[in-house]
């Protein structure tokens, strides 16, 4: 196996990694799991872990898939479950906003409903 680059993905453009895969899938791998080994590594070694633990995950889930596009779907799944799930992001920012109202001594009347995106249309 080569030693590739750290920059080595950044190079190429979508099209030129689509030729790429096409002509030489190996390679195209290579590069592909070198980048994906080098986003992995975090400001700590526990952020490396915590990033190689859920790269593990999302490989062994992308594994189900047989097409791209079941593959696809598993992706849209995770990353859905990662945002908008019960202990997702959003929770958390919601938490998070909820913490900051209390401290600042607001009224207490945060909503606690499901969490969904709403239009804010400015006054003019």
């Amino acid at each position: 196996m080569s030693t590739i680059s750290k920059t080595e993905f950044a190079r190429y453009t979508p099209e030129e990694l689509s030729e790429l895969f096409k002509k030489d899938p190996t390679h195209f791998d290579e590069i592909a799991d070198e980048a994906i080994r080098q986003a992995c590594i975090g400001r700590t070694p526990e952020q490396t872990i915590r990033r190689r633990q859920l790269q593990w995950t999302i490989d062994a889930q992308l594994r189900k898939g047989k097409t791209p596009l079941e593959r696809m779907q598993l992706m849209e799944n995770i990353f859905y479950s990662q945002v908008y799930g019960l202990n997702g992001e959003l929770a958390q920012l919601i938490d998070g906003c909820t913490e900051l109202v209390y401290a600042l001594g607001g009224s207490g009347q945060v909503a606690t409903g499901r969490p969904r995106l709403r239009l804010v249309k400015g006054r003019q």
